[in-house]
């Protein structure tokens, strides 16, 4: 009499198991998938085009909506020196410091603790800083002459507090800082 091994047993289960959970699609299951023999590199080419899926928004040749990294503060080293060397002017919901710039044009930076608030929020947050100094900061600052590098931290309160209230606080700072005399 031949007696399978424990190891043996537990193999024929799994494989036994395996027969009983196979899939076979059928061709009316999935109603995306193409009907009839069509080769794997077809459906690809298809897809990568997308030439079935409508464009969301159409690809624009100027990139004025753009907010480029040359004008982004983003090093380390740099924001420590703007936060050490630059003058703070403090909101109730932000910190905004301003510092010459190291380049020769304006660039702004960005920072949200976290504070305790969900990745969401502090993202919104960061966006929304992001799109006024990109729509306010940059071109105020311009406009008027004053090159410097700003940089702008974000208080607890400002979690709360809405756009049009961010926009001002910001708005104010950095006419004050272009009022002033170099």
């Amino acid at each position: 009499m031949d007696w399978a091994t424990p190891d043996e047993a537990d193999i024929q289960a799994a494989e036994s198991q395996k027969t009983q959970h196979a899939w076979i699609s059928c061709t009316d299951e999935n109603p995306r998938r193409p009907q009839g023999p069509q080769s794997s590199s077809e459906t690809r080419s298809r897809s990568a085009s997308s030439l079935d899926r409508p464009q969301v928004a159409p690809v624009r040749a100027d990139r004025s909506e753009h907010f480029p990294r040359s004008v982004r503060i983003r090093r380390s080293n740099e924001i420590q020196e703007i936060l050490r060397q630059g003058k703070r002017e403090r909101t109730r919901n932000l910190e905004i410091f301003f510092a010459r710039p190291k380049a020769s044009f304006s660039r702004l930076g960005v920072i949200v603790p976290k504070h305790g608030q969900r990745i969401v929020d502090r993202n919104r947050l960061k966006r929304r800083l992001r799109e006024i100094g990109r729509q306010r900061v940059i071109p105020h600052l311009s406009s008027r002459g004053r090159e410097g590098d700003v940089l702008i931290r974000a208080t607890r309160s400002a979690y709360r507090a809405s756009f049009a209230d961010l926009k001002r606080e910001i708005n104010e700072a950095v006419e004050g800082f272009c009022s002033e005399k170099s």
